[in-house]
């Protein structure tokens, strides 16, 4: 388990690189390259995916916009594959803040959606889109913080009675990748037109 083939850490842009001690926490023994790390992780996200609708239809909306929360649908999203699903990481990466700041920063943004609730701050699209935008940034887990931010956007749109977002036009291949990294640098700037342009592009 410890000596995985070079194939499983290649990457694409703007992918997390695959710390090699992490990579240990890996359950499955036949997953050897990318492409096999993203069909198992992509059933595993199926599955969880019909959790969140569950829990789009039982919890108050903002139930979702806390860390218990987060940390769940990490688990929830990756646990069959990786051991360390739903914990945060300890290391520092390419993106994301400092280890230590990780559960500072995931109050200080969970208050923020409270606030941006509570006193109408931005449109609903808006508050959904910072939401994963600064989820992004903080990039709390080893591995899976895109898809978990996007998906908790999307819950968080369903529970307050909107529809989710397309995340760019349909096929969601390597060009439409491109785009949304470029609207996610852009809103690094603090500038969101371009993501939430993206977000509701078809």
């Amino acid at each position: 388990m410890a000596n995985r083939p070079t194939a499983l850490f290649e990457l694409e842009d703007g992918q997390t690189p695959l710390d090699r001690d992490e990579a240990t926490g890996l359950k499955l023994a036949w997953v050897a390259t990318r492409s096999d790390l993203n069909d198992a992780e992509g059933a595993n996200i199926v599955s969880s995916m019909r959790w969140g609708s569950r829990q789009s239809r039982a919890k108050k909306p903002m139930e979702v916009a806390t860390e218990a929360f987060l940390r769940a649908l990490h688990t929830r999203m990756f646990g069959d594959v990786w051991k360390w699903a739903g914990t945060f990481r300890q290391t520092e990466r390419n993106i994301g803040v400092a280890p230590y700041q990780i559960a500072m920063q995931l109050r200080q943004l969970f208050d923020d959606a409270q606030a941006w609730r509570d006193f109408g701050f931005y449109s609903l699209d808006e508050q959904a889109a910072r939401l994963h935008h600064k989820l992004t940034f903080i990039h709390p887990f080893p591995n899976g913080n895109g898809r978990c931010s996007r998906v908790m956007a999307d819950l968080f749109l369903q529970l307050h009675g909107a529809e989710p977002f397309s995340w760019g036009p349909a096929p969601h291949g390597a060009p439409v990748r491109q785009q949304y990294l470029a609207a996610i640098r852009q809103a690094d700037t603090g500038d969101m037109r371009q993501l939430l342009e993206f977000v509701r592009s078809r």
